[in-house]
């Protein structure tokens, strides 16, 4: 079966069409109007369980909230300057660090007399892991903080559960990064746990503060409990009773946690609340920060936009943008063409080329993204890791060790050179512009 060909000539125009011209902007911004609701619907779906899990993993490895990367995305909208619209700047996004808003985040005791009640704040304290210095601190009192294990925690198993399903496979992926970070192997497991049971909580149960309101059955258990069921790491169905939210973020549940990774918690609820209030405090925070988004959604076009001039939406031909992407795209095809070449008669067909074609695309980009958050923990691997963690992703896929072996030996003769130029035209236009608009880039 003939593989279909990409002209890129052609898709440099219907990605202008689609993304660069003035009729994009406006039905663009007319169907981003239309899925608010769902936006809204995803983001208390999706990403607040992962919020509140961050917060919960933070008390566990003692990390501060702002420290995890998908928590602390916020940008403030700013009008752009008159030098900033010439240049085609039609949004101005600056990225601003929530403890700039919310003080209490930045230290780790004004961020426990934030969120528990005061009867808690002296034992939670206590139980905060300290730095651990080899040769001194006793076993299991202290945390040994490797850059790359960090960057595990606080980004990468977030990323990674963007890119798979909530399945087995999701906690392979952190396992293969996991090992090459030599990290033991209860942190990808407990994390595995705690996001699984926060998802089944969410969908099976009502808990106040995860639940939305009609998205969970009211479901009490003995003793005020509410009980459901989640699937651990093991692919085992387990029964778990809980009654309060942070028993699920960072609460010891037994046949559950392992030891060390939960506090053992009273069924009372330990987040303080302000008087006449339902919410824990700190949820002031969440919100302030989900409504940030849902409001800023309708200029999700424009930022699409940016950087694309009145007279560049009237042709592709014109375009700074296009013309980019058109460069990017037209790499990506010669690299695809490369790597068809390599592939032996007995594995070529359509379906293990477009694979091959994709492991080496990996190989190319995830040490150079530039636009996206996550993939620190690839960045700081060494080329010998990252190539042991890229071998073993793709032969697990079902892929020929060998074939693999041979494109990695093949390229590289020009791959650093390669991820050096797909970063450089990822940030030309943006830099460029921003230095015409007088402001820095």
């Amino acid at each position: 079966m003939p593989i279909r060909k990409t002209d890129w000539r052609a898709a440099k125009v219907k990605y202008h069409g689609k993304v660069l011209s003035g009729d994009a902007l406006s039905v663009n911004w007319i169907r981003f109007l239309d899925i608010e609701p769902l936006f809204a619907e995803w983001i208390w779906l999706q990403v607040h369980p992962f919020d509140l899990s961050q917060l919960g993993l933070g008390l566990i490895y003692g990390i501060m909230p702002i420290d995890f990367e998908p928590f602390n995305l916020y940008q403030e909208y700013q009008t752009p300057t008159d030098e900033e619209v010439e240049q085609g700047v039609w949004v101005d996004f600056q990225r601003i660090s929530l403890d700039s808003l919310f003080i209490w985040m930045r230290e780790f005791p004004s961020m426990l007399q934030t969120m528990f009640k005061e009867q808690f704040q002296e034992d939670l304290m206590m139980t905060r892991p300290e730095k651990a210095i080899y040769g001194v601190t006793m076993y299991a009192r202290g945390v040994y903080d490797p850059v790359s294990a960090r960057e595990f925690i606080r980004a990468t198993f977030h990323r990674l559960r963007l890119l798979r399903l909530p399945d087995i496979s999701y906690l392979w992926s952190m396992e293969d990064v996991r090992e090459l970070l030599d990290m033991t192997e209860v942190t990808d497991r407990h994390i595995f746990d705690r996001l699984s049971l926060f998802f089944s909580a969410q969908k099976t149960t009502f808990i106040l503060g995860l639940t939305p309101l009609g998205k969970g059955p009211l479901a009490k258990g003995e003793d005020g409990m509410a009980e459901f069921t989640f699937i651990n790491h093991e692919g085992t169905e387990m029964t778990v009773k809980a009654s309060t939210l942070d028993q699920l973020m960072f609460g010891f549940i037994l046949g559950v946690t392992p030891l060390g990774y939960g506090f053992l918690l009273p069924k009372e609820s330990t987040f303080s609340q302000e008087e006449g209030k339902k919410n824990p405090k700190f949820f002031d925070l969440l919100l302030h920060k989900y409504y940030k988004f849902i409001n800023q959604l309708p200029l999700t076009p424009w930022a699409y936009g940016n950087y694309n001039r009145p007279e560049e939406m009237l042709s592709p031909h014109r375009s700074d943008r296009a013309e980019q992407y058109h460069l990017l795209m037209t790499m990506r095809g010669h690299v695809e063409r490369w790597v068809e070449s390599l592939i032996p008669s007995e594995e070529s067909n359509p379906v293990k080329i477009r694979q091959y074609q994709n492991a080496a695309l990996q190989l190319i980009s995830w040490k150079a993204k530039v636009h996206q958050w996550g993939y620190s923990s690839w960045k700081l691997m060494n080329e010998e890791d990252f190539k042991a963690w890229w071998l073993d992703n793709w032969s697990r896929q079902g892929l020929n060790t060998d074939v693999l072996q041979r494109i990695y030996e093949r390229s590289k003769v020009w791959l650093p050179r390669l991820r050096q130029e797909k970063e450089r035209l990822g940030k030309r236009v943006r830099r460029r512009r921003r230095e015409l608009a007088l402001r820095p880039p």
